[in-house]
């Protein structure tokens, strides 16, 4: 990741009050503090049929201290949870939930490779992190729209991605949409998801490092000429990511 852009985001010791959680839904099972709470889907206007299914913003400002202390809690314990993200950020904003959940929801759906439909989760942060190391400065920028800071918790580590508190876009595309050559880099979030997950614990500055380590690893394997499924990439990109961050081979952690 760019230092300039992603910053390690500092410890919270105290309540949450401003701004918004963005929920997964599907994960809220290991979070039922949090599915007691009232939230807000986003929802792209394609996928009204399936609004439960949509990310989900939870309003901090109209929580009572007792839940804003859950809140604070939840988000605490993303940073080392073994399950899926249930929180997958925590959104810096004095937008409105409604201007929000539309910007949320604008960036969920779109056209991919040869102009396919996709559903694009990269509020998940397996997905962003890898998204943000592949994206230019005015694309990360306009992810953000009218949030001034977007902190997601990966690898470990919490992090914030600031930016100027914009309007949303209005584009469509909206600009904060990969290119056509780029969703094949994204697509590989799922390979350095299974990559991070064998190593061991990395440092604050090996944790910001391996996004760009980890697109250069598997963009080398492609130009190889080979076709490899997800399994060959994670087990030839595995040792490249231990050798360019200096991990000593020997110790492994917990997670292989």
């Amino acid at each position: 990741m760019n230092f300039s852009l992603v910053q390690a985001a500092p410890e919270i010791s105290e309540p949450l009050t401003r701004g918004y959680l963005l929920i997964e839904p599907a994960t809220l099972a290991h979070a039922p503090d949090l599915a007691a709470l009232n939230r807000r889907p986003c929802v792209p206007s394609a996928l009204v049929h399936r609004e439960e299914l949509m990310p989900q913003l939870v309003d901090l400002t109209v929580l009572d201290d007792n839940a804003r202390l859950r809140a604070a809690a939840s988000w605490m314990a993303e940073r080392h949870a073994e399950h899926p993200p249930v929180i997958c950020a925590w959104l810096d904003s004095e937008a409105a939930v409604d201007v929000v959940a539309e910007h949320i929801a604008r960036a969920l759906v779109g056209c991919g490779v040869a102009d396919q439909p996709v559903f694009w989760r990269y509020y998940d942060p397996r997905v962003l992190a890898l998204t943000l190391a592949v994206f230019d400065p005015a694309q990360r920028q306009a992810l953000l729209g009218p949030i001034r800071a977007w902190r997601f918790a990966w690898a470990g580590h919490h992090w914030s991605f600031a930016g100027v508190d914009a309007k949303p876009a209005l584009a469509d595309p909206p600009p904060g949409w990969p290119r056509e050559a780029q969703w094949s880099r994204i697509h590989r979030s799922e390979a350095a998801d299974r990559v991070l997950r064998r190593l061991p614990s990395l440092s604050l500055g090996q944790a910001a490092r391996l996004p760009a380590v980890l697109d250069r690893a598997f963009s080398e394997l492609a130009r190889s000429g080979d076709t490899l499924d997800v399994d060959a990439l994670v087990a030839l990109a595995l040792p490249r990511v231990r050798r360019e961050l200096a991990l000593d081979a020997d110790n492994r952690g917990n997670n292989l």
